[in-house]
């Protein structure tokens, strides 16, 4: 299933038995019986060609639960349920919980039987760190609206050259095509996002270990992965990987090979946040959004003589954080007369069905840095389009940051 790279996994880790009941409960979807008789890659096989056969709007709906149930499998989403469960359940669900072995099963488990703390583990999470992570992202521009090759021939060629380029065996080297919807921050559709996961072994490592009183050395060989996406619409490749050194050139290998386009090395343009009109009361835009209220709660400013400050204000305070600021320093102080170098803005979301309110928060640090990569892909999307409705960024072209150098 190439449109639900999350579904795929999911089958993959829990018993074919489990998968079918979940999804036959959940999601009002008719399943075969799986035939028992069959090995558990066979169930399997099965369960995907059953599911291949829906529509793709169905499928995208049960890729969204898979993709939570799979953010918490791993070891930063085990630690948020983790934090969750000695708070909040009883002693018999605890019990429960440690009896199941498999990470994946126990994220299921919180996502049938307790969704209120999947979904609030899942916001704490705040997607996946790596992927997320600024430090290791790069992003280029390639043409846009192309078609990716996905032939046999195109993707052999592709494990060729990344094979070579990460000077490993072919046979070292695991490639991995998706293409999944990523809702667009200005028109609200969705998007097609090609992403590419390359999966490859580093050079053993020998580590001791104790078997029968006696240590020993073992060697082990671990894998690394490094993920490619290309956003037709756009052009925009994004490269996730730890090795800054390797990113444009896997840039130019999927654009050379699977988009057969030149590639240049062109990066995407900076993001410049200007939040200076914040030092004055300021009136966000929340017409036709899904928002019950926005307020600055924090700002930071540039003292005259060096140093910086930073006012605070909470959530429920009623007042203004213009006015907090006056009861902390002056009467006749104002943020207008000072260099802002730091701003959180809290956003109050409207409840949704059954679920509880919640809020998220953009924080913009100096003139090119914001938090919102670090958001969950809807949350995200929505910050995104904020920004550009209240004027609170632009893009800096290649050639204003010439003119600016």
């Amino acid at each position: 299933m190439i449109d639900a790279e999350n579904l795929c996994k999911l089958i993959r880790k829990i018993p074919p038995d489990t998968g079918r009941d979940f999804l036959t409960r959940h999601f009002e979807i008719e399943l075969p019986e799986l035939d028992s008789k069959q090995n558990l890659t066979q169930q399997r096989r099965q369960l995907c060609d059953a599911l291949e056969a829906l529509s793709i709007k169905a499928r995208q709906h049960i890729e969204q639960a898979a993709e939570g149930i799979m953010l918490l499998s791993d070891a930063a989403g085990q630690d948020a349920l983790a934090s969750l469960c000695t708070k909040h359940l009883t002693d018999e669900s605890k019990s429960t919980i440690s009896a199941i072995t498999s990470p994946c099963l126990r994220s299921l488990w919180f996502y049938e039987n307790a969704h209120r703390l999947f979904v609030d583990a899942l916001n704490a999470r705040q997607a996946d760190i790596y992927r997320q992570s600024q430090t290791c992202y790069s992003g280029f521009v390639a043409p846009p609206n192309l078609e990716i090759h996905k032939d046999p021939d195109a993707l052999a060629e592709f494990h060729r050259n990344i094979a070579k380029h990460l000077e490993c065996a072919e046979k070292d080297v695991a490639i991995q095509l998706f293409c999944r919807l990523r809702t667009d921050a200005k028109s609200h559709d969705d998007t097609v996002l090609y992403q590419i996961s390359i999966h490859y072994n580093l050079s053993p490592e020998s580590i001791d270990c104790v078997q029968e009183s006696e240590l020993i050395a073992h060697d082990i060989i671990r894998a690394a992965a490094t993920h490619v996406t290309y956003e037709p619409e756009s052009g925009h490749l994004d490269v996730l990987s730890k090795e800054r050194s390797e990113r444009e050139a896997l840039a130019g290998i999927v654009a050379d090979t699977l988009l057969g386009a030149p590639f240049d090395g062109s990066k995407i343009p900076l993001k410049q946040y200007s939040y200076q009109c914040l030092a004055a009361p300021f009136v966000f835009d929340i017409a036709d959004e899904p928002i019950h209220s926005v307020k600055v709660t924090e700002l930071g400013f540039e003292g005259s003589d060096g140093g910086t400050s930073l006012t605070k204000l909470r959530q429920r305070d009623k007042d203004s954080i213009h006015a907090i600021a006056k009861s902390l320093y002056a009467s006749e102080f104002r943020f207008t007369e000072h260099h802002l170098n730091y701003a959180k803005i809290t956003i109050k979301l409207r409840k949704e069905g059954r679920g509880r309110p919640r809020s998220i928060t953009i924080i913009l640090r100096g003139d090119n840095q914001c938090n919102i990569k670090t958001k969950r892909e809807q949350d995200r999307a929505l910050c995104d389009r904020l920004l550009i409705k209240w004027h609170l960024v632009r893009e800096i072209s290649d050639d204003d940051q010439s003119i600016a150098a």
